[in-house]
């Protein structure tokens, strides 16, 4: 076992971005932010999030194995054990949710709360049945920014819900984009994804339906004040590159190449948001 065999166990880049909209709310709520409060937001929701994905990664191992995207993954390849991805994982999600506590209660809860959404709902009960599974999915990516507004505060506020909300519906985007791109995968794998059900082109539809509604709710985060109107103007440019670009996939019939320039846009999104959030 060795660094890369734990970074794709655990998602080290989108475990990072998701601990980066905890940090960056947790920023925005504090006045001032405490740096020994940011230190142990960080390494709590980094705990969580990494030993919820490798859960996730455990459970879902003999679908990855079908799949040529994930097929090289280290439990398909068993360059890690399912027992000892499994034990690891566990290890850091109690470990998350202990630092979490030192904080306070709400910062422990929201990373139960997404270990319970990604796990149980999502991964066990939804995934192979239904193909807005990830709109319900996405509300465990959105803890993080819960939990950091709850560092801050001692509560989930609204601003927490609002900064919560964006993560959630952009995760469906993120996912759906992908998920065109690799259609095959899922079909062979017998995942019941959006564009495995309804097809390439609806699937485009509804993605851009969904890109719309997270600008739609970025724009009330600016209106709650959450971010200035030039901060949330920078923000959209990537998020408009991705909706140009689900249009041309309508329009070329190219849906694979298209969605998957989208999905790279939508994923920049999301990081210069949240720089957004805290810098304006």
């Amino acid at each position: 076992m060795n660094f890369k065999d734990l970074s794709d166990l655990f998602k080290f880049k989108q475990t990072a971005l998701l601990v980066f909209t905890g940090i960056m709310s947790y920023a925005e709520a504090a006045n001032p932010p405490r740096l020994d409060i940011a230190l142990l937001v960080f390494l709590s929701m980094f705990l969580c999030v990494a030993g919820t994905t490798g859960i996730n990664m455990v459970l879902d191992a003999d679908i990855d194995a079908k799949m040529f995207r994930t097929k090289h993954r280290p439990i398909p390849t068993e360059r890690i054990g399912r027992k000892e991805a499994a034990l690891m994982s566990l290890a850091l999600l109690i470990l998350g949710l202990a630092v979490g506590f030192m904080v306070n209660i709400y910062v422990s809860l929201a990373g139960f709360l997404g270990f319970l959404i990604d796990i149980i709902l999502y991964t066990v009960l939804l995934k192979k049945k239904n193909p807005i599974s990830v709109v319900f999915g996405g509300f465990a990516g959105g803890m993080p920014a819960l939990g950091g507004w709850a560092a801050a505060t001692g509560s989930f506020g609204l601003g927490g819900v609002v900064l919560m909300l964006v993560v959630a519906v952009w995760s469906s985007l993120h996912i759906w984009t992908l998920a065109i791109k690799y259609v095959d995968d899922y079909r062979n794998a017998g995942i019941p994804m959006l564009p495995v059900v309804i097809g390439e082109k609806k699937a485009s539809i509804f993605s851009i339906g969904v890109a719309l509604i997270v600008a739609s709710i970025a724009i009330y985060s600016m209106i709650f004040g959450l971010v200035s109107p030039f901060g949330l103007l920078i923000s959209f440019v990537p998020l408009a590159l991705a909706i140009v670009y689900l249009v041309k996939g309508l329009i070329t019939g190219e849906y694979h190449e298209y969605a998957f320039k989208a999905f790279k846009f939508v994923n920049m999104f999301m990081g210069i948001y949240f720089l957004a959030v805290f810098l304006t």
